[in-house]
């Protein structure tokens, strides 16, 4: 069995000591050589497409993000955009002084209908990340920005499918959030978290979703929420909290003890470092068929007999406000 060197799993981790142990007890695979690069490919990845995106302190906000493909243990990613990860997809953007960042998870069961879901959430990031570079926005409706987005995502040539959807906008201080659906983000202060954002669903697993349909087709068995039914919130900001964006490949996963545990170390040096490292627990964690996931007690509350983690793929922007 291939073993992993202390320098290798550096690399996977961006130094961060915790998980370097972490992984050399648990991250042995047995596709050996191969499983390694495709950790190391998308780790690497994760950093482009941050330097991408990545946002300059300004005003004091600083923002990176980081995501793992769900099938990714199957062999390397194949990730064809920045910010895309799987069906999943992810901007930071900002305007003079505020910063914007979203998260979108599209709706995998369009795949049954020869459908690449990864296109609708990914274009209606892009389209919400050009509307705050354009500074065609209110700071305090960032429901606006996935409405308008949604509009001139529904303009021809239009993607077919479905998406969660979660912006938040940082402006003087203030914390402004709109969230569709089951992603979602919370803010972590002095050791807890402040705040979470609340999970939208029709029923167990069908999150709220923005929809474009065929045109032929009926809306009759679909899920079509708009804009307008999102979640708002407003929360005061301090120096040294830390926001956590992501879709529900956290959420489900990732008890909330493990994310504060990690964000106790966080600042303002090692953001990148702290994001990569809850990513990828998030990822190892999916794929354990021991661990007590927040997805399978909450399919206990249902009645639903499941355990294990959820494989899913997995987004994350971390916004530090210093």
């Amino acid at each position: 069995m291939f073993s992993y060197t202390t320098r290798q799993l550096g690399r996977i981790a961006g130094q961060s000591a915790p998980l370097v142990k972490e992984l050399s007890s648990s991250l042995r695979p047995t596709g050996g050589k191969a499983q390694l690069c495709a950790v190391i490919a998308a780790s690497c990845l994760s950093r482009e497409a941050s330097s991408s995106a990545q946002v300059k302190p300004c005003n004091s906000v600083q923002a990176t993000c980081c995501g793992f493909p769900k099938e990714l243990i199957n062999g390397p990613s194949c990730v064809l955009d920045h910010g895309v990860f799987g069906e999943d997809a992810c901007f930071i953007s900002k305007f003079k002084s505020t910063h914007v960042a979203g998260v979108a998870d599209g709706v995998g069961g369009w795949r049954k209908y020869g459908i690449d879901p990864s296109e609708f959430s990914s274009r209606l990031m892009r389209h919400c990340a050009d509307i705050v570079k354009a500074g065609q926005f209110d700071p305090s409706r960032p429901d606006l920005i996935i409405a308008q987005a949604f509009t001139n995502l529904s303009e021809a040539p239009r993607p077919i499918g479905s998406s969660t959807a979660c912006v938040v906008v940082v402006h003087q201080n203030v914390l402004y959030s709109a969230n569709l659906g089951d992603s979602g983000f919370l803010i972590y202060r002095q050791g807890k978290i402040i705040h979470k954002s609340k999970e939208q669903t029709h029923y167990f697993n069908a999150p709220f979703q923005l929809t474009i349909l065929p045109e032929s087709c009926e809306n009759e068995g679909f899920i079509t929420d708009g804009p307008e039914s999102s979640d708002m919130q407003k929360v005061e900001l301090e120096s040294g909290d830390v926001v956590i964006l992501a879709t529900d490949g956290l959420w489900d996963n990732v008890p909330e003890k493990v994310i504060t545990d990690v964000l106790k170390h966080v600042d303002a040096n090692n953001i990148q470092q702290t994001c990569n490292t809850i990513a990828l627990i998030a990822r190892r964690l999916s794929h354990d068929d021991q661990h007590k996931s927040p997805f399978a007690l909450k399919a206990g509350e249902y009645g639903i007999s499941t355990s294990g983690g959820k494989p899913d793929d997995i987004t994350l922007v971390l916004l530090y406000i210093n």
